[in-house]
């Protein structure tokens, strides 16, 4: 599996470019990894860490927020 974090985040919004990106993500090997655990910081409403679990073969995200029900997610998950 891949843990990834969310420190590039900024920089992906921000426009850095692809080489930095490249040097800080790519001794992860992510794109070869059949699950990804990825940290998420919800900013509001009072600041906490969630969890989400990347199942890149079976296109699946498995989200745990220990301070809500399921019904807030349908907003954050974009279903193609």
């Amino acid at each position: 599996c891949a843990i990834l974090s969310t420190h590039d985040l900024p920089r992906i919004r921000y426009n850095v470019s692809d080489d930095i990106l490249w040097w800080n993500m790519s001794w992860m090997s992510y794109w070869e990894k059949d699950l990804w655990l990825l940290p998420i910081h919800q900013p509001s409403p009072v600041g906490h860490w969630v969890f989400c679990a990347v199942y890149t073969l079976t296109k699946e995200l498995h989200l745990f927020d220990s301070l809500t029900d399921r019904q807030p997610w349908k907003n954050e998950v974009k279903v193609s």
